[in-house]
């Protein structure tokens, strides 16, 4: 079967001073139609740089795509025209951005935003438009949304204006929905609610999701499949249910055990120790030998492939797959345990 998105060997790269920093290394992935991907990892990683570089956004002159092939429904988007991508963005292909704030346009009312797409995509008059925006507000739980559609981004809370960049990535029903932490800025009724509607529009749609995030209790409730990301590299990846049953990654199971849980009496949560390397200063190994308490001299010296540990399930570390029984023997693993 065809992956409505496919990713292979990307490599994203911000020219500097010094030269040119690696942000996404070499990472591969499918999206099928009708399936939500996670792609996890903590804040650096390369989650949103993907998330830009399959969207056509990233910053110009400094970022560029240096290698890889990005085809959406069968289109190589990698060098593609500009028109193209005009076309895609917002019908083929959405993208749910992270900062409202920054994201909505001061000088334009909220119902001017969300119509813009449905006037350049849909064969549809100002009337029409102004309907299925409104329609789209009602359903990401906006209060008295006719009013607010006149009214402009600074007088709306944080909270909804996030609501109303789901409203406009959701409004031309996408065949691929990019969400970069779409409920960040929500309370956990509402961040239900929203969750709610994705799933609704994917299973009435077909819609493929790709959803960016660090609340791995989201990805838990509404992914399919996984991709943990550090350092620009995918460390793991395989369906929700192995990462979460059978992680084989220590920084994987460190994530896991940094997770509060009401089944697990603990005096304090699990944190991983030390920092996320700096990208203008690739290591030779394992980016995360220095925090990881498995590391050994390969570690340090070579750097690990994506091995098979399961079905469909793959690992970038030379420990795999871990010894359930050697788990036990590391605070980064307690909770694994």
């Amino acid at each position: 079967m065809t992956a409505l998105l496919e990713v292979r060997d990307l490599n994203t790269v911000f020219s500097s001073d010094n030269g040119d920093i690696v942000v996404v290394n070499g990472i591969s992935f499918d999206v099928q139609a009708g399936r939500t991907l996670a792609i996890v990892g903590e804040s650096g990683c390369g989650k949103s740089v993907t998330s830009l570089s399959i969207m056509g956004l990233l910053p110009k002159p400094h970022g560029r795509i240096a290698r890889g092939s990005i085809k959406f429904d069968g289109r190589e988007l990698v060098g593609a025209q500009e028109k193209l991508l005009q076309d895609l963005r917002g019908n083929g292909m959405a993208m749910i951005f992270q900062e409202p704030m920054t994201s909505l346009n001061p000088s334009f009312t909220v119902g001017e935003q969300i119509m813009e797409g449905l006037l350049r995509h849909r064969k549809i008059n100002r009337v029409q438009a102004r309907e299925i925006a409104i329609e789209m507000l009602k359903k990401v739980r906006i209060p008295s949304p006719e009013q607010r559609m006149d009214e402009y981004p600074h007088k709306l809370s944080g909270g909804m204006r996030q609501r109303v960049m789901i409203a406009m990535g959701m409004a031309c029903e996408p065949k691929l929905l990019i969400a970069d932490e779409p409920t960040t800025a929500l309370d956990a009724t509402i961040q239900a609610q929203i969750l709610e509607l994705m799933r609704t529009l994917q299973q009435e749609t077909g819609t493929a999701i790709v959803l960016i995030t660090h609340d791995l209790g989201v990805v838990a409730e509404i992914a399919d499949d996984v991709v943990v990301m550090y350092a620009g590299r995918i460390v793991e990846r395989g369906p929700v249910n192995a990462i979460f049953s059978t992680p084989q990654h220590p920084y994987t199971v460190g994530l896991l055990g940094a997770i509060p849980r009401m089944d697990v009496i603990k005096k304090r949560l699990i944190s991983i120790e030390g920092q996320v390397p700096n990208p203008a200063q690739p290591v030779a190994g394992c980016s995360f030998a220095q925090r990881c308490p498995f590391a050994d001299a390969q570690c340090l010296a070579e750097l690990p492939a994506l091995i098979g540990v399961g079905a469909l399930h793959q690992s970038a570390c030379f420990k795999a797959p871990l010894d359930p029984d050697r788990l036990p023997a590391c605070a980064l693993h307690e909770v694994a345990a």
